[in-house]
């Protein structure tokens, strides 16, 4: 039996690294210091495995982007301004009702990541089969709770009823292929990880589109959404148990004082990642009229490009920074390379924004919504500090720097109460955006960079 924690450090040894991962001892051979040249700071920083397996997880999120984008294609064409506006508004909150089980992903991958440098098999079949059934049980709550508080949700939606218990169960779809998906990508497969995004994508899109054609308006949309993430479910299901099914599960003793320290950051960094990219479209859907809702929520999903265009990148740096901490390696590399990434793609993108705001907004809605336009430059500014933020916050669970919880939250509840308070336009509502995801990146730096000096990382010896 294993016991599995949260602490990382390194032991020297003679001619080798005794790695203490989360409580796993392990012994893992190591290149004696001079048998090789050190590599420079570029060569760490523009890493091969970075870039290649960027590009990997890039492309399959290419797919699933450009998919996600073509399903509100075809749903805003088919359903109009206000039906859309409802549909964006209860995917919106499908999404936030999934950050509380959702928190548990990124420590997910730090497990999976460790397990992978020592090789244990049987932990990893473990590991899965125990996550499989978790999420069972975590998919029927959500369902169950759906139904009983379908009147009040959808009044304040001010949506049909019969749509809330179907958003338990695309949150339920959301939640299953989020937690599996975790597992592949701590293990680095990042070519079956890019896989199941892309048959997500590719579902959603044939989902929609079928459904709509049979004449559903917003139960076609919702079922289509789901669809992707059930396919997904599915791959990823078949990945492990191809992967893992002949190994001999082992029993994983959970050190849950250490593990809740660790989810503690991730709740934070989950929620203000889904409360501060969809909490806003549904006060909006509340407090605007219909009209104004759907023009807002597709400036929202124009916005989203960006903070989509650059989600391959967390997804990368989390389990190469996992690694490297644990065989207590720098990672900076990665951290800087990601933020680099960043910042080049999301100005392209803003600059692009400027010059073909209407041209993007017809491709991705189409015309009904171009009053939406002069609303894409500052929204895309705001989704680009939330993905520095998403970054930031990925490095610290993934090197167990969590100082950025308390004052990343505390900007996260400022930001959504200032926008309940403060909305006499969508102008003004933006803006409020803005200032808080510029508030959390610097926040968010400021207690890494003090976690940092408090505790260095040791370099192996």
């Amino acid at each position: 039996m294993l016991r599995l924690g949260v602490r990382t450090g390194v032991l020297p040894g003679p001619g080798r690294v005794v790695v203490v991962m989360n409580g796993i001892m392990g012994a893992t051979e190591a290149a004696v210091r001079g048998t090789e040249p050190a590599p420079g700071p570029l060569q760490r920083l523009f890493s091969r495995d970075i870039f290649r397996d960027g590009a990997v997880v890039f492309a399959g999120s290419i797919v699933l982007g450009a998919c996600g984008f073509l399903f509100h294609a075809i749903a805003s064409r088919r359903l109009g301004v206000d039906a859309y506006g409802a549909l964006y508004a209860i995917i919106s909150a499908s999404i936030i009702a999934c950050i509380p089980a959702a928190v548990v992903q990124p420590v997910l991958v730090r497990f999976a990541a460790e397990f992978r440098a020592l090789h244990d098999d049987g932990h990893m079949a473990g590991l899965s089969r125990s996550v499989a059934l978790g999420v069972v049980v975590v998919c029927f709550a959500y369902v169950a709770v759906g139904t009983l508080f379908a009147f009040p949700i959808a009044g304040f939606l001010r949506v049909p009823v019969w749509a809330i218990p179907l958003m338990g169960v695309v949150s339920a779809f959301v939640i299953a292929s989020g937690a599996l998906r975790a597992i592949v990508q701590g293990t680095q497969d990042f070519t079956g990880l890019s896989i199941s995004n892309a048959l997500e994508g590719v579902g959603k899109v044939a989902g929609v589109f079928a459904l709509s054609a049979l004449g559903l308006k917003l139960s076609g949309g919702l079922l289509g959404f789901m669809i992707g993430p059930a396919i997904a479910v599915a791959y990823v299901l078949f990945i492990l148990y191809r992967r893992y099914g002949s190994a001999q599960p082992q029993s994983i003793r959970y050190d849950w004082p250490r593990i809740f320290a660790v989810i503690g950051g991730s709740a934070v960094g989950m929620a203000t990642v889904g409360v501060i990219g969809y909490a806003d479209v549904v006060l909006v859907k509340h407090f605007f009229a219909p009209s104004q809702a759907g023009l807002y929520s597709a400036a929202s999903l124009g916005g989203k490009m960006l903070f989509f265009l650059v989600g391959f990148i967390p997804t990368v740096l989390l389990p190469q920074a996992a690694h490297r901490h644990a065989r207590g390696e720098t990672s900076l590399a990665p951290l800087f390379a990601s933020l680099a990434g960043i910042g080049a793609i999301s100005a392209c993108g803003l600059v692009a924004f400027h010059f073909f705001s209407l041209q993007i907004l017809r491709a991705l809605v189409g015309p009904a919504f171009d009053a939406a336009a002069t609303l894409l430059v500052p929204y895309g500014l705001a989704m680009a500090l939330l993905s520095l933020v998403n970054a930031l916050v990925t490095y610290g669970l993934a090197t167990h720097r969590l100082s950025f919880a308390a004052p990343l939250l505390l900007c996260t509840i400022g930001t959504v109460a200032a926008v309940a308070a403060i909305h006499p336009t969508l102008y003004a509502v933006i803006a409020v955006m803005i200032a808080g995801t510029a508030a959390m990146a610097i926040v968010t730096a400021l207690a890494l960079l003090w976690d940092s000096r408090r505790a260095p990382v040791v370099k192996a010896v």
